[in-house]
């Protein structure tokens, strides 16, 4: 699996953008999101008591980089948070560009 520092974008920068009530709804929403098969593995309580790093942690430890950036992005989106999903796919693209 993939570590945090295999992601294309800074993930753990951008979630801790989210306020704790924001956090909180993204840690659901990852769950509902289709691609979140492979966080059905980990314990809901250890992603609810998760803080920003410990979630990208989560991520890395339990998916692909690809995974992780998608459902994060998809998210953002969700909770209307475009300028996160945008700075996030932006970064994923750029190293593909170079």
């Amino acid at each position: 699996m993939a570590s945090s520092a295999q992601l294309d974008f800074n993930l753990q920068a951008l979630l801790e953008q989210l306020s704790q009530d924001e956090l909180s709804k993204f840690k659901s929403l990852i769950r509902t999101i289709s691609l979140g098969k492979e966080l059905q593995t980990v314990p809901q309580m250890e992603v609810d008591k998760a803080n920003g790093k410990q979630l990208v942690e989560i991520f890395t430890s339990h998916s692909y980089s690809y995974w992780a950036g998608m459902a994060a992005i998809q998210g953002f989106e969700k909770m209307n948070e475009t300028h996160l999903s945008e700075r996030a796919d932006e970064r994923r693209v750029m190293p593909l560009l170079s």
